[in-house]
């Protein structure tokens, strides 16, 4: 029992480190996109569409990691 529990555990672990890589991406990215819009002071509806994904995928990302958090500390 104990090998799948760790199996369990270290798919969760990697899962956790993918997620995070990924909010992190959208995040820097994001910023990346509103700082050019500050420079260039110039708001293009493409430049906002962008912006708006990002900070959409951050939040769905965001929420992945708190639903797998919680499944973590379930099977503690």
């Amino acid at each position: 029992m104990d090998f799948f529990k760790n199996k369990v555990k270290k798919f969760q672990e990697k899962k956790l480190d993918e997620i995070l890589f990924k909010i992190q991406f959208h995040e820097s990215t994001r910023k990346k996109l509103e700082e050019e819009m500050k420079k260039t002071r110039i708001s293009d509806e493409k430049s906002q569409k962008k912006i708006k994904y990002h900070f959409q995928m951050e939040e769905i990302w965001r929420g992945n990691e708190k639903k797998l958090r919680s499944q973590m500390k379930e099977k503690e």
